[in-house]
């Protein structure tokens, strides 16, 4: 009998120091509005773009901002997401005078509430850099929130 009041107390301890999580593994489809956030480590002011996306079936669009100088200027393609992991393959066929890292394409860590959705872009660690240089870091990030 003393065994299973122990054991008892113990799930009942282990169960109330447990903290749920208040992030949803998934993306739920939808329309997305926000911002692209571009940071540069050289310098203060972070980049911001504003965005469009509406992510359907394991396809997305992105509606081209009303500024027709920005680039790049929508995009669409397909997805799929696994343990957190976002993977994007863009579809479209672009020029190269911007800078490509802004284009929804490649692994993005997801962060979502189910309403609120973060994608940060994933870089493969560089292994050559020589220590006697420093490089500035720069990071891209979708703060986007449900729309519907």
């Amino acid at each position: 009998m003393k065994v299973q009041i122990c054991i008892f107390l113990f799930a009942l301890i282990l169960s109330l120091g447990c903290k749920k999580s208040t992030t949803v593994d998934v993306l739920l489809d939808g329309n997305y509005t926000g911002v692209l956030v571009i940071t540069n480590s050289a310098r203060s002011v972070p980049i911001t773009r504003p965005i469009s996306i509406s992510l359907q079936d394991g396809k997305f669009i992105i509606t081209p901002s009303n500024d027709a100088n920005l680039k790049p200027s929508g995009g669409k393609g397909t997805y799929n997401f696994k343990n957190g992991i976002g993977y994007f393959t863009d579809e479209v066929v672009w020029t190269a005078d911007f800078d490509w890292n802004m284009i929804l394409n490649g692994e993005y860590d997801i962060r979502s509430s189910g309403v609120d959705l973060t994608l940060r872009k994933r870089f493969k660690p560089q292994t050559d850099l020589s220590p006697a240089t420093s490089y500035a870091t720069v990071d891209y990030e979708y703060i986007l929130k449900r729309s519907n």
